[in-house]
């Protein structure tokens, strides 16, 4: 082949790779910019600019009388757009001295005005939108900052970029801390928060940030959406009830040197929780770690008893004047040897005694000749267990509600020598305080089984969005003859039984002592759990409540000395300082010149002094504003600070009208009136935000 040819084939080889090169450039920019173009365009956007949440603020959980115990609190993360477009440079120059100058006194307080400034104008040279001023700032110093020198020219010219967030607080602190509960994001939530988190939580915003290097600025942009805050929870919580129970356990709690205590509160007739505390040890002090009261069931021990009589006597087994056979507090179940926890001088006692002094022989023995008797009967027992609503959860609306456990007659674990014996005072079954109580509640209530329930309404702090009313479980769990007799037998155990050491001259209680053994099948298991359950005042029960106290190591164990205490306190101070209690209570007599306690008041601070000097009352003034209030205690009164916060629709229960429509009316505030006398309940409840709000007084 000549030259020439050779030269024109490697030309035409070369010009055939150019061209293939060239079809095959062409085919792939079409396939990117028009087949694929939308795809790659959105892609592309999506890394410079996209939308955010905005987190809505949660909304407020309040007390029954309307204090907060959650809020949230707004706190802001501040920066600079440094190169704003509307931040020219002549305004920059002219305003960037005086910035410094307050960025030195009031933010960087280690650096000097001549540092701030160079450090300013080198991130405006490097392009810097982003100038961090400061983190976690509150509303207040936000108000300050907005008015620096630059700043305050506006967001466009001043460049101030906010980002807000918010943080949960609880006014109370460790008061029904873990009812109340934690709203987490990095781990489950618990308690209020979590069981009511779709009312709480709100609607989260839209804001269009844009990504200027690694982080990502907002947009001051027209379509940004505003988050709609959280509805509030009203619970039925009395934190006046919560603090005398949580005072009261713990005093116990460290006389006894326990592990862990609980107290439920609950309105007899609705049902209604009015105090609920759990209190576990740490270290030297006791804190609320985990909700004991609903989520642990555990052997009841004594204060399952009541059950066992209740369903002997629904099957007319027996008479609470028969006899039984008690042999001194000792006998033998299969081949267990059970006691009673004190040697008994009688062989034989009625049943309604055995029950006052909690017999764990006696009852045993009458339950086991009753149902022991094969599986027909055994099942006979369970069934009556059931009747009650013992197999069942309460329903209450707090998450981690544990299961009750009730033995079935034919299951492989149930021994028919002694199951039924140990089951008859609360063993080889579970249940949890609030299952129990609820229990106990029914028999004060005549028999009927309320749902016991933690909170009344839902709202958006102008109206009700959801009320929760008391709802009835069961319209009479027994019959109006052994509902009669279990309330004769526990108020027997007040009266002359286990809890006599502790009854009131002034008023009436009812209630069962319960002493369970924890790790009873080990030789050297010693632990015991302290429980009083039970209900006042007797005539018209008001309110139910159980103590319980888990391992108390010194100083007594028994369920009287420990947890009876314990309700003995929290019913004496519920009876002196609650309005309805206080004129069913039976004073001991004083001198007739003598005047009467004032009930529970609130007004202005001087008056209310006047009024006491002129009645020569004894008390304590611990008020130091301009608003207080009386609070009655056994011996003398104590005159207390009503703080009004500024911004916040104030607490005006127990005020006079005129001074309650004075305070609401200076606060922007519309007020209407239903009724006579002194303010009872308002619409709108203490703690909320103020914004012109119109608000009902109730009075009575």
């Amino acid at each position: 082949m000549s030259k020439k040819k050779e030269l024109l084939l490697r030309a035409y080889i070369v010009l055939a790779m150019l061209i293939i090169v060239a079809i095959v450039l062409i085919g792939a920019t079409i396939n990117v910019g028009v087949i694929q173009g939308s795809e790659w365009r959105e892609k592309g956007d999506s890394t410079k600019l996209k939308y955010f949440d905005i987190e809505p603020d949660r909304g407020n959980i309040y007390s029954a009388d309307g204090y907060p115990l959650a809020t949230s609190v707004p706190y802001f993360d501040l920066h600079m757009d440094l190169n704003s477009d509307a931040m020219t440079k002549s305004i920059f120059n002219q305003h960037v001295d005086s910035l410094s100058i307050y960025l030195a006194r009031y933010i960087f307080q280690d650096e000097s005005p001549a540092s701030i400034k160079r450090r300013i104008i080198r991130r405006r040279s490097a392009g810097d939108r982003y100038f961090l001023i400061k983190n976690n700032v509150t509303y207040e110093e936000l108000k300050k900052i907005k008015n620096f020198p630059l700043i305050r020219l506006g967001k466009y010219r001043g460049g101030l970029l906010i980002e807000r967030k918010s943080r949960r607080l609880k006014p109370f602190r460790n008061l029904a801390a873990r009812t109340i509960g934690l709203d987490r994001d990095n781990a489950p939530s618990v308690g209020l928060e979590a069981s009511f988190d779709e009312y709480l939580r709100g609607d989260a915003g839209k804001k269009l940030m844009e990504r200027v290097g690694n982080v990502w600025i907002p947009i001051h942009d027209l379509t940004e959406i505003e988050p709609e805050r959280g509805q509030n929870v009203v619970t039925t919580l009395d934190m006046r009830m919560q603090d005398i129970c949580q005072k009261a356990l713990l005093v116990a709690l460290n006389t006894h040197n326990a592990d862990f205590g609980l107290v439920i509160m609950m309105e007899a007739k609705s049902g209604a929780i009015k105090a609920i505390v759990n209190l576990d040890k740490n270290g030297e002090n006791y804190y609320e770690a985990f909700n004991h009261a609903i989520g642990d069931a555990t052997e009841p021990g004594s204060t399952f008893k009541l059950a066992s009589v209740m369903a002997l006597l629904e099957d007319g087994m027996i008479n609470l004047d028969d006899s039984v056979f008690i042999n001194h507090g000792r006998a033998v179940f299969g081949r267990f040897q059970m006691k009673d926890s004190e040697w008994q001088d009688e062989t034989h006692m009625t049943i309604r005694r055995a029950f006052e002094l909690s017999s764990n022989v006696g009852m045993a023995r009458i339950v086991d000749n009753a149902y022991g008797n094969g599986k027909k009967n055994g099942d006979q027992f369970i069934k009556r267990l059931k009747q009650f609503g013992l197999n069942q959860k309460t329903g209450i609306r707090l998450e981690g509600e544990a299961e009750p456990f009730i033995k079935e007659a034919d299951a492989s674990s149930w021994n028919q020598a002694m199951t039924l014996a140990w089951m008859a005072h609360g063993y080889e079954l579970q249940i949890t305080p609030l299952q129990t109580l609820t229990f106990y509640n029914a028999v004060a209530n005549g028999g009927k089984k309320m749902r016991p329930y933690i909170v009344s309404e839902i709202n958006d702090a102008t109206s009700v969005v959801k009320r929760f009313k008391p709802e009835v479980i069961d319209s009479k769990i027994a019959s109006s003859s052994t509902i009669r007799q279990a309330q004769e037998l526990l108020t027997g155990v007040v009266v002359s039984g286990t809890g006599a050491a502790f009854k009131s001259s002034q008023y009436t209680f009812a209630g069962k002592t319960g002493t369970t053994r924890l790790e009873y099948w080990k030789d050297d298991g010693r632990k015991y759990q302290a429980s009083f359950v039970g209900y006042f005042p007797v005539e018209n029960p008001m309110y139910s409540c159980i103590v319980l106290v888990n391992n108390p190591t010194q100083n007594g164990y028994y369920g009287a000395t420990v947890a009876g205490k314990v309700f003995r306190e929290i019913a004496d101070k519920c009876m002196a300082t609650d309005i309805q209690l206080m004129a069913k209570v039976s004073l001991p007599e004083r001198n007739v010149a003598s005047p009467s306690m004032p009930v529970f008041q609130a007004g202005y601070a001087g008056d209310l002094q006047r009024v006491i000097k002129q009645l020569d009352l004894d008390h304590q003034d611990h008020s130091e504003g301009e608003w207080a209030i009386i609070m009655p205690g056994e011996n003398e009164i104590s005159l207390e600070n009503r703080i009004l916060d500024k911004g916040l629709v104030p607490n005006v229960v127990g005020m006079g009208v005129r001074d309650a429509i004075f305070i609401l009316e200076n606060r922007g505030m519309g007020v209407k009136v239903n009724g006579f006398g002194r303010v009872r309940e308002q619409s709108v409840p203490a703690g909320t935000r103020l914004s012109g709000q119109k608000i009902l007084l109730y009075l009575g």
